[in-house]
């Protein structure tokens, strides 16, 4: 017998969102971060079968324009204990978004390898939210294998430059805020990326506190370089990073880097996401550390409504308009 049971408690959540190894931005922080800074709200679902622990899915809902009803996504989820449930609850969580937010639809991305599992009918790949795409590094190893396994001797050889030459890297504080956007403005601006809004970050430090691992390299009290990770028990996963010119020159991005995997290992994560590969000198830095590319399964979105063809190509047609 399948239960469903919304969970409103902060620590209610997180705690057994740590217990089952889920992904951070299944933790309320990441949830509550875009309940305050767009047209999200959270809803937190544990599903019950028999009476014990099968899964779980904090679902992100949005509003759509009349009469299509509501939007879902689970962002990397659901949490579950084994690869092989992931079919079975993500069925569970669909059904209860249709009957309990009159959900259009509802989009899943999973960290689980392609063909690991084999979603049940009427599921369909759908457009990509956090890329597949994507390096990564198992921390169950010691420190010293770690740094033996990173794919780049350069790598090894900056890291140990960097604290030779006087870098630091300590956690950030809010304090730091200002110039950890200072230093994103300036990389943004080199790199030729969009940010969000100042405030966004700002919100992010806040609600974000359950999971944030946030760290600034300096030499002699500068700012050289920050790296904004959010962590569970389950992955550590890279979300924003800058560097100034003289971070660059003094190779602070690679000792940042290795401190904050020791930080991730030392935390409890299993996993080390570097979060997302383009084309690219990012790319190609991140590959310096972990080699090769890790592959998701991507996203899949399970229609729950007649509705769904007509909003998914009024959503195409649009962003075939205006992009």
């Amino acid at each position: 017998m399948v239960e469903y049971r919304e969970v409103t408690d902060e620590r209610a959540w997180d705690e057994l969102i740590e217990a089952h190894a889920g992904h951070p931005m299944q933790a309320w922080g990441w949830g509550e971060l875009k309940a305050r800074t767009g047209s999200w709200s959270a809803r937190r679902i544990a599903v019950e079968r028999d009476g014990a622990f099968a899964g779980a899915a904090q679902v992100l809902v949005r509003k759509l324009p009349w009469p299509f009803g509501h939007i879902c996504y689970a962002p990397r989820g659901p949490v579950t204990d084994h690869a092989a449930d992931v079919p079975q609850v993500a069925d569970d969580i669909a059904a209860w978004c249709k009957a309990n937010v009159s959900a259009v639809s509802l989009k899943i991305d999973p960290a689980i390898a392609p063909g690991a599992v084999e979603l049940g009918r009427g599921w369909q790949s759908s457009e990509q939210i956090v890329l597949p795409r994507t390096a990564a590094i198992g921390l169950a190893p010691t420190e010293d294998e770690i740094m033996a396994g990173l794919h780049s001797k350069k790598a090894r050889q900056y890291i140990r430059k960097a604290g030779r030459s006087g870098v630091t890297v300590r956690r950030a504080t809010a304090a730091d805020l200002d110039a950890i956007m200072d230093i994103y403005h300036h990389t943004a601006d080199t790199d030729d990326f969009a940010l969000h809004s100042d405030e966004y970050y700002r919100t992010a430090f806040e609600a974000c506190a359950d999971v944030n691992q946030v760290f600034l390299a300096e030499i002699e009290g500068r700012p050289l370089a920050f790296l904004w990770n959010i962590a569970t028990s389950g992955t550590a996963f890279e979300l924003w990073g800058g560097v100034t010119d003289e971070g660059k020159r003094l190779r602070a991005n690679y000792l940042l880097k290795w401190q904050a995997i020791c930080t991730a290992k030392e935390s409890g994560s299993a996993l080390y996401d570097l979060n997302g590969l383009l084309e690219g000198g990012v790319s190609t830095f991140k590959l310096l550390f972990a080699g090769e590319p890790t592959v998701w399964m991507g996203a899949y979105d399970r229609p729950l409504s007649p509705l769904y063809r007509v909003w998914d190509a009024a959503l195409k047609l649009y962003r075939r308009l205006f992009k």
